[in-house]
């Protein structure tokens, strides 16, 4: 991977009252420094409803599992609640073998409700 090159890019939408964040490549120390204060300007109002998919997400660490952990903790922290949209299978494994699954509310998929409409597949992004 050269310099510049993006691993890691996040989405965020509003569909009806629900805030989707959409996360794709790679949740690393890097990606996560760089989107944790636009995560945390997108929940900052009371009782937001959330859903993050992980269905793009290739590659989790540590930090990755806290920046889940913090989003969770300020989502509730504001009375909010906050699902997520199951990874692939080996992001999956590594959020099974932390029993970090055990924490989140886990979706197979998006809801019909929350999918973005063909014609707005564009729209705010946040890469490095």
């Amino acid at each position: 991977m050269g310099v510049g090159e993006t691993t890691f890019l996040l989405r965020d939408r509003w569909a009806g009252g629900t805030l989707v964040i959409e996360l794709y490549g790679e949740l690393d120390i890097w990606s996560t420094v760089t989107l944790a204060g636009h995560v945390e300007s997108l929940l900052d109002r009371p009782r937001p409803d959330v859903v993050v998919d992980l269905r793009e997400v290739t590659f989790l660490d540590a930090s990755g599992l806290r920046m889940l952990v913090r989003v969770k903790r300020q989502v509730a922290d504001k009375g909010g609640a906050l699902r997520i949209v199951r990874p692939c299978p080996r992001v999956w494994r590594v959020l099974r073998l932390t029993r970090l699954d055990r924490a989140f509310t886990v979706l197979d998929g998006l809801p019909a409700a929350l999918e973005r409409p063909a014609e707005h597949r564009g729209g705010h992004g946040v890469s490095a």
